[in-house]
């Protein structure tokens, strides 16, 4: 396969139009569950047949691989940037010859990669997943290279590393200087310079003009830090939101290391290259924690299993001393209007600027809040269902799912989960109290009314706790539509294709919503298709596969999104001209309501 035919045969299945069958879930190339992984050698440079050099980790289908990649193509692969969702370009894999000290150890039968790829200066080394003949070191941040051997020099001046041969400019001691990184030391030296044009500099900080490189560098004011004085390095807490923290903390609450704000690897994620104004907001060539999109408190991206996820700093609150509580306590504060309440269902975290936009995802690995109504729904050992939160107490599924009638007592409801089977601080569990179908379902044609509610049982007086990862979505009025070909979301756990096995972390895709009447071509469904159901899944989008039924198919309308679909049956994954099947929910509005408003019966 030439290169020609390669990126032709990718960009056709990448966007693929797509469908679901009876147990949904997105179907989209380019994850690990799809791939045969080709190891790299983690103490050295992979080439591809041309000679050029991979690009290790790289960023494919929203996911990080440290692989050659046998995506749709017989021949390994890799990208040729660290971002080849963005950039496009690769090259097919060299073949790698055996290190000859590995060969020696393999033959000894020793198969942990770490025992001969030996990290230093408090390096760790960790296996390359998928296999146990590669590994690489993490290196501090003071130290580069294969095993952490080359020290990088520290410039006080703009709080920063620099590598080995990186050169920068500085204002020290009132001398513009021009420096260099050798062997861990930093070499200076005086240059001339002239007043620049603009001020880039923050905080009233004062900037000179290197005549030589024409780069402007900036000389700060007592307290601040940074190539443009933007960082505070002695604040320990922050106020309010911390939307003006400029602090230097870099780790999260879990202890991860943040990502640098213009890393290549956050393509579509709030980063400098997207966010309005960013240098205003604190971000820039640096991984310390900000709050550039006015969450709750200080965050940053992280990498963890793979993906791109994001966590809450450590970074603690400023305390108000006793002495000012006073003027945050006034007596007489006049109660909240009701005109014009905002809706508090349907919304999300959105650190991801390709949602925001509405922009079609095909396949990508969601982030942490990104769709917080998700409910992983476990039936007894094997079964498994997906779910959205419409109230505190509710969840809305689809009834196929519960055909066999199991004991409430096999139920698991998780919330807030992003892999699957996988609890952690962000998660909730539930037990379920019910669950009921409408009176028109029946086992022997479960397509028809596939709709389900599933009341959660209560625990210590109340159900779901509203937090950043758990919400519900809004149901929509019954007169609510969305026009034809409007795009929409799916979300879901599912298999990645449709003869896969086995479930993964989050994913989401857009569908657009395809007219009533091409559904209903004898070719596609005919008459199995009602007007109970909603059509979706081509031009352009991606689809839903086993594992996704009961699903949300949202459909967003001022920045609100609404439960319009549940994910519900399809011919196969992602074949041409099945698209997938959705359970129309408008049309069960009053049922919904007259079920989650119902008074308890009386003992």
């Amino acid at each position: 396969m030439d290169q020609q035919t390669f990126m032709m045969a990718y960009f056709v299945l990448l966007f693929l139009p797509c469908v679901f069958s009876s147990r949904g879930r997105i179907l989209s190339a380019g994850y690990e569950s799809m791939t045969s992984q080709v190891p790299y050698s983690g103490v050295r440079k992979v080439l591809t047949t041309d000679n050029k050099e991979c690009k290790f980790p790289f960023r494919q289908g929203g996911r990080i691989h440290h692989h050659c990649l046998t995506i749709r193509s017989s021949k390994p692969w890799c990208s040729l940037t660290h971002n080849f969702d963005r950039d496009r370009q690769y090259g097919f894999c060299a073949p790698q010859k055996m290190n000859p000290d590995v060969s020696v150890h393999m033959s000894r039968r020793i198969t942990d990669p770490c025992q001969v790829t030996l990290c230093q200066n408090g390096g760790v080394c960790t296996r390359i997943p998928h296999t146990n003949k590669s590994a690489e070191c993490s290196c501090p941040e003071s130290f580069t290279g294969t095993h952490c051997e080359h020290k990088k020099c520290y410039e006080m001046v703009h709080l920063h590393y620099y590598d080995t041969g990186e050169t920068w400019g500085r204002i020290h001691l009132r001398n513009v200087e021009q420096c260099t990184c050798v062997a861990g030391e930093i070499e200076c030296e005086r240059v001339r310079y002239t007043m620049c044009r603009s001020n880039p500099c923050q905080n009233d900080g004062t900037c000179r003009r290197i005549t030589a490189t024409r780069k402007e560098v900036c000389n700060c004011r007592w307290g601040y830090g940074g190539p443009h004085c933007s960082v505070e390095p002695e604040s320990e807490c922050y106020t309010g939101r911390g939307t003006d923290y400029r602090g230097v903390v870099d780790t999260t609450v879990s202890g991860a290391r943040c990502m640098a704000w213009n890393s290549d690897l956050l393509y579509d994620e709030l980063h400098v290259g997207t966010v309005d104004n960013s240098p205003r907001k604190g971000l820039g060539n640096h991984a310390y924690c900000r709050n550039p999109d006015k969450d709750k408190m200080p965050w940053c991206y992280t990498l963890s299993n793979g993906a791109i996820s994001w966590e809450y700093c450590d970074v603690p609150a400023c305390v108000m001393s006793v002495s000012f509580s006073r003027r945050i306590m006034p007596f007489n504060v006049p109660k909240p209007s009701n005109r014009g309440k905002k809706h508090v269902c349907g919304k999300r975290h959105e650190k991801r600027l390709s949602i925001a936009k509405g922009r079609i995802m095909a396949g990508n690995s969601a982030l942490p809040g990104t769709h917080p109504w998700m409910a992983a729904i476990y039936i007894g050992e094997t079964d498994f269902c997906a779910g959205s939160l419409v109230s505190s107490c509710w969840i809305v599924s689809a009834a196929h799912c519960f055909f066999r009638n199991p004991l409430k007592s096999q139920l698991r409801v998780v919330l807030g989960q992003q892999r699957f089977n996988v609890t952690g601080p962000n998660t909730r569990t539930f037990g379920v109290q019910e669950y009921i179908l409408t009176k028109q379902f029946s086992v022997f044609n479960p397509t028809l009314h596939d709709i389900v509610l599933i009341k959660l049982a209560k625990q210590d007086g109340r159900c779901v706790r509203r937090t950043p990862f758990i919400r519900p979505i809004c149901l929509p009025d019954k007169s609510m539509v969305f026009p034809d070909l409007f795009c929409c979301s799916i979300s879901g756990w599912g298999h990645m294709s449709e003869k896969a096995e086995g479930y993964s972390s989050l994913q989401e895709a857009g569908v657009r919503l395809i007219p009533h009447d091409d559904c209903r071509k004898p070719h596609v469904y005919g008459n199995h298709f009602t007007a109970d159901m909603i059509c979706a899944g081509q031009n352009g989008c991606a689809d839903a596969c086993q594992g996704d039924s009961g699903g949300p198919l949202a459909c967003v309308r001022h920045d609100v999104s609404f439960l319009y679909g549940i994910i519900s049956w399809g011919d196969g994954c992602g074949r041409s001209d099945k698209p997938g099947v959705y359970t129309k929910v408008t049309h069960y509005i009053d049922w919904i309501n007259s079920v989650i408003t119902r008074k308890p019966k009386a003992l």
